[in-house]
């Protein structure tokens, strides 16, 4: 076996490219740019849940002093004014009826904050109230009041155009998934028993500490964004769409994001700061508040029956998914998440008779999109749960009940996907061994959970460009679409191009995302940026460095085969180096040239995928908890909590640690606080007093962290992504280190002090 090359700069946990500017205050965000004549805008928002748009006047708010322009459904009715992610459903401000509480009904343009705030109080709205429908129960009932009443025009998304079957026309199903493998029905018979559970998950926000936040300037016929997003490209489309203007008018330019987590993917404040601009013809600046980005964007709450048929000894034989996606008012991705939640209820399990159904329904809720995880929190706290209830009727302990049934490397997980990268026993072993899982708490009120979860992970069908220049003093310079949202792609892919270049990693710069000049990417989601983007980056990288050695071959005089890179020199069959500005510098005859290299990956289409294109790489998560829950207060004390990523290679393992840390903390906010609280169509908790979100205090008092590295991506040196896989089992591990606590089962997250404490009341009071 051919032994691969040491690595010099990638495998190091080497110090952030853009740490020193974050933690000075010098890092550029949206929020602190000005430009010249610059206004403030202020949405006017919906107070009720569903209603008819009666009138919208605007005449005693453009009368006041400061105020620049008012924009109002008659503003917008000569452009493109519909958008959305998969369903072209949403509008800049509402046209026609309102959807839920915080719906844009107008917007103000003044020249200070104060001024735009007062005049919202100035517009006259006139609404014709409609009932609401607010939870998955209560819009799938028959006759239930439409959300939307008319069909959407379908937008493409990956290539891919989404859709209801005619059954649910009528209906608030926006959204229809299904899949099956072998017969559901003849593997339930076969089955010595069938368990069948019902789960739920709460809506939840992703709080980014920078609400949303975007900059808009028209200039004759193009625009220009500054915006805080994470797929600029496709922003840009459908601004181009929007407003009629070939692409090469529409610039989006992104600098440092302040958190995204999957809510500042596709279209939200942009389309009213361009109108706004498009209207009064000069740059406005639209900075959301906490309140109104949770009145924005939102995680889907769920509903998820699983029903599964095992074996007396524990061998899974058939399972049956039903899951229900609240998407909220309008759709934005919530297809596309919903059928990732329903290909990803498998689970990691060996299952041959499977069938899943997923729904996507509107309600008259803030608007679900994508969030970290995207669709596999909801039905992995379903199916890991499920997994410890099979264990305890069947009298299996829930390790060896996984172990029996996990995946084996080189596996399908379906037919025509790409079988299992990774050895998932290892993973599941590492953890039970840091969790001293044999050994039993003895304590009361104690107790220790376990859980693994899989999915398909790099994006499905993405595309990704990257380009690397040097120059001609031998440094380099990447342009790359993938967005700085915090997880640290500028240094992990800066140690990727400083490794093939054999640079220091002080010698790679990274460019300002700006759609005018920076290779085409689909988005920064999906764990995908260290893999796919890591490719694109690494393919432009190698042919700089073909560049480099054909150019070193002529001015050395040597055979491109005997020359090699090292320390910033090429070094020929003579052993000595020649540093790069001096090739480059006898190569063009001056210091004025450059080499520039262009890198494209792009994932195959396929039929016999179920999803339509092999996933890149599967992201795995293990996670164990060990908590200890107060009888008298309801309070669970994380004690312990051990979490292993398969990473491939890390390119950064003190990065890779982080991500898997933070992503651990993100689960134990929706196991055990946050959750958005509605009301009579009402958000009652939209702020950080009355939501909660965990801190550094909530964190475990142990806490271990593993990364798994087999070489075994298909990234860099071996890389795989990572960053999402760390919060797929913390809701169910820990979960299930309380149903060991104190013999109680919760169905429904999260698992608040009172919601446990009403629990251990209620089996006090029963005597069992």
């Amino acid at each position: 076996m051919k032994k691969r090359p040491a690595l010099t700069v990638a495998g190091t946990s080497a110090a952030r490219v853009d740490g020193v500017e974050k933690v000075t205050g010098r890092a550029v965000y949206t929020g602190d740019l000005e430009l010249p004549g610059m206004a403030f805008a202020k949405v006017l928002r919906s107070p009720l849940p569903h209603a008819r748009l009666v009138k919208v006047d605007a005449r005693r708010a453009e009368g006041l002093p400061g105020v620049l322009t008012v924009l109002t459904r008659d503003d917008i009715r000569s452009l493109n004014y519909r958008y959305g992610a998969t369903y072209k459903d949403q509008s800049i401000v509402a046209v026609d009826k309102v959807r839920y509480v915080g719906d844009p009904v107008a917007a103000v343009l003044a020249v200070d904050e104060a001024a735009a705030d007062e005049a919202l109080g100035l517009i006259d709205v006139e609404y014709e109230e409609l009932p609401p429908v607010t939870s998955i129960e209560e819009a799938i009932a028959p006759g239930a009041p439409l959300v939307h009443e008319t069909e959407s025009v379908k937008a493409e998304l990956r290539g891919v155009r989404y859709g209801a079957p005619e059954r649910f026309k009528g209906t608030n199903v926006c959204y229809y998934f299904g899949y099956g493998q072998g017969d559901v029905t003849t593997g339930f018979e076969k089955s010595d028993c069938v368990f069948e559970d019902v789960f739920r998950f709460p809506k939840v926000q992703h709080y980014s500490l920078e609400p949303h936040v975007s900059i808009a300037h028209f200039q004759g016929d193009r625009l220009t964004v500054w915006t805080s997003c994470q797929d600029p490209f496709n922003l840009r489309d459908h601004l181009a769409a929007m407003f009629k203007l070939p692409l090469s008018r529409v610039r989006v330019i992104v600098p440092y994001v302040g958190g995204g987590y999957g809510g500042k993917l596709y279209v939200k404040t942009e389309p009213i700061a361009a109108a706004l601009s498009w209207k009064a013809r000069r740059p406005v600046k639209l900075a959301l508040s906490v309140e109104e980005s949770f009145k924005t964007i939102t995680r889907h709450p769920a509903r998820v029956r699983i029903k599964t048929g095992v074996t007396r000894d524990g061998r899974l034989l058939a399972r049956e998914c039903e899951i229900y996606m609240d998407t909220g008012a309008y759709a934005d991705a919530g297809p596309r998440v919903t059928q990732k939640a329903g290909y990803r209820a498998l689970g990691p399990y060996r299952i041959p008779q499977v069938r899943v159904e997923a729904h996507a329904v509107y309600t008259n809720t803030v608007p679900a999109g994508a969030f970290r995880g995207f669709g596999s929190v909801q039905v992995t706290w379903a199916y890991e749960s499920q997994m410890d209830l099979i264990a305890e009727r069947l009298g299996i302990d829930a390790l060896e009940l996984r172990l029996k049934n996990l995946l084996k490397k080189g596996e399908d997980y379906t037919p025509g996907d790409t079988p299992v990268d990774c050895d998932l026993k290892e993973g599941l072993l590492k953890v039970a061994r840091a969790l001293d899982w044999k050994r039993k708490p003895t304590k009361p009120y104690r107790g220790k959970g376990l859980a693994c979860c899989i999915k398909d992970a790099g994006g499905t069908f993405k595309i990704a460009g990257a380009t690397v220049k040097m120059s001609s003093d031998g440094s380099a310079v990447l342009l790359t679409g993938t967005v700085e949202v915090g997880q640290g792609p500028r240094t992990a892919l800066s140690q990727v191009v400083a490794e093939e270049l054999a640079l220091s990693l002080d010698q790679i710069a990274v460019a300002e995302l700006d759609t005018d000049v920076t290779p085409y990417d689909v988005s920064t989601s999906a764990s995908s940026s260290t893999t796919v983007m890591g490719l694109a980056v690494q393919r432009a990288a190698q042919d700089v460095k073909k560049q480099l050695l054909q150019a070193a071959a002529k001015v050395m005089g040597e055979k491109v085969d005997r020359l090699t890179l090292k320390a910033g020199k090429v070094h020929g069959s003579k052993g000595k180096g020649v540093p790069y500005d001096k090739i480059i510098a006898d190569y063009f005859g001056s210091r004025a040239g450059e080499f520039i290299g262009k890198g494209l990956y792009r994932d195959k289409k396929s039929k016999r995928a179920v999803l339509g294109s092999p996933t890149t790489f599967w992201e795995v998560g293990w996670g164990g908890a060990e908590v200890e829950v107060d009888p008298e207060t309801g309070v669970i004390r994380l004690l312990k909590y051990v979490s292993a990523s398969d990473v491939g290679k890390a390119i950064n393992p003190m990065q890779c640690e982080g991500q898997d840390e933070g992503g651990v903390l993100f689960g134990i906010g929706h196991t055990l606080y946050e959750e958005m609280i509605y009301q009579d169509g009402q958000l009652l908790n939209p702020n950080l007093i009355d939501y909660r979100v965990p801190t550094f205090r909530h964190l475990p008092d142990e806490f271990h962290s593993f990364l798994i590295e087999n070489r075994n991506g298909p990234g860099p040196f071996g890389a795989k992504g990572m960053g999402e896989g760390g919060l797929l089992p913390v809701a169910s591990a820990i979960g299930n280190a309380v149903a060991n606590a104190v013999g109680i089962r919760f169905y429904d997250l999260p698992l608040t002090p009172p919601r446990v404490w009403r629990a251990l009341r209620a089996k006090e009071s029963s005597g069992t």
